[in-house]
């Protein structure tokens, strides 16, 4: 079943998500065969990922479809863990994937080479963990500290259900694990802007503190994301989990994406990640809309937007109330025509960064980093893309971490 927010996400999304779902279904299994049909030829000892990698390179249709598809332009990507989150893992143990590419191998391989991926995972007992733990220790104080110690570790690992350790890379599941946990500790922490929790995070996050020009249209592909995200430092050891295992490990870590009610219709659960995003930034950005209008009447009065926003900003917003009433659209106010771009510049205007956000957040380039660590996954999420289990972690750690900001302020 497809759990997809009916009630707040527009069908407009919806209707894009489910057609993007559908291309998968529904892609021409005869290119795909016949652009495969180069590795019968392979011994099922070969059949690994580098050795598929190749093959799809010097296949150029069915390196098309699978960029066309899933946004990668290599089944390594799909393979190796960066793409689990979206429908492309999934696929590889889809029947009509099978018949379409795997089903041209000798036999016997094609079953040989799902079940390896699948059997790539194990849930070890938990007289292990205290093995698998030993080089823990070495970690970074702060590390430690946030995920709060290595007896709390190992009971987050026993309540994994989920197998989760990489039988042939044990130290990075692991590390995985516990930077994951880390991470949860130190986006949930009282001052979650402090200046060593910023390095923590950005550790593993990635830097973006830097003024960032995006390539808007190139980030609606997945693939380009994660160019981006390797780019910036992002850790990508941190997403090397099944999908389900994953969704263990950051519920565990206290990196839980802000719930809602949400309708059940007939269909796959490919779209559960692209669900739970819409959700979240839907509440992320009424909680920052809210907390900009407390915090900017309380310092410069009821009247502020026409004083302290920057002069193209209240004139957009103007312009697009006017549009909307004149469509016969609800009156809102003003602040519900503000774009997710429109936020930072108000932040970091200077006079309103002195009097109003400097005590919030302390350094401008932190909430900047935040926001420039949401920007793509957002995009992705309401351009009707699905997302990567990378997307969702950004998502998960920078909306907890200002969430416990924006939150604690209120109280």
């Amino acid at each position: 079943m497809l759990r997809l927010p009916t009630k707040i996400m527009s069908n407009e999304i919806s209707k894009k998500l489910i057609e993007q779902i559908d291309l998968a279904h529904r892609a021409d299994i005869s290119r795909v065969r016949d652009a495969a049909m180069g590795i019968s030829g392979l011994t099922a000892d070969r059949l690994a990922s580098a050795a598929l990698g190749d093959i799809v390179t010097r296949n150029s249709v069915l390196q098309d479809t699978l960029k066309g598809i899933y946004g990668v332009g290599s089944i390594h990507d799909v393979i190796s863990g960066r793409m689990r989150g979206s429908d492309a893992f999934a696929t590889i143990n889809d029947s009509r994937w099978r018949e379409a590419v795997l089903g041209t191998f000798p036999s016997g391989t094609a079953a040989a080479l799902a079940q390896s991926l699948h059997g790539q995972f194990s849930l070890p007992d938990t007289t292990k963990i205290s093995e698998l733990l030993s080089g823990i220790d070495r970690y970074p104080s702060a590390m430690r500290d946030a995920f709060g110690g290595m007896r709390e570790l190992q009971e987050r690992l026993r309540v994994m259900q989920s197998p989760w350790l990489d039988l042939e890379r044990e130290s990075l599941s692991i590390r995985a694990f516990a930077n994951i946990q880390a991470i949860g500790g130190l986006a949930t922490s009282t001052n979650s802007y402090s200046k060593s929790i910023t390095a923590a995070l950005r550790s593993q996050l990635g830097d973006w503190r830097d003024p960032i020009t995006f390539d808007v249209p190139k980030l609606a592909d997945a693939f380009a994301r994660i160019e981006l995200y390797d780019s910036r430092g992002f850790n990508p050891d941190l997403t090397h989990f099944s999908e389900e295992a994953y969704q263990e490990t950051v519920e565990v870590s206290g990196l839980v994406l802000d719930d809602a009610d949400v309708e059940t219709v007939d269909g796959d659960d490919d779209l559960e990640l692209n669900s739970r995003a819409y959700q979240t930034l839907l509440r992320f950005e009424r909680e920052i809309r809210a907390f900009i209008v407390t915090v900017m009447s309380t310092t410069f009065g009821p009247d502020w937007m026409k004083h302290q926003l920057p002069p193209t900003i209240h004139d957009q917003w103007q312009a697009k109330k006017t549009a909307a009433l004149k469509a016969g659209a609800d009156d809102l106010p003003l602040i519900e025509y503000a774009d997710f771009t429109d936020y930072l510049p108000i932040i970091e205007r200077k006079d309103n960064w002195v009097s109003v956000f400097k005590p919030v957040f302390g350094r401008p380039e932190d909430i900047r980093e935040s926001l420039q660590r949401l920007y793509p996954v957002r995009l992705a999420t309401m351009h009707a893309r699905i997302i990567t289990l990378d997307d969702d972690l950004l998502l998960r750690s920078e909306t907890t971490r200002m969430f416990t900001k924006l939150r604690r302020h209120k109280s």
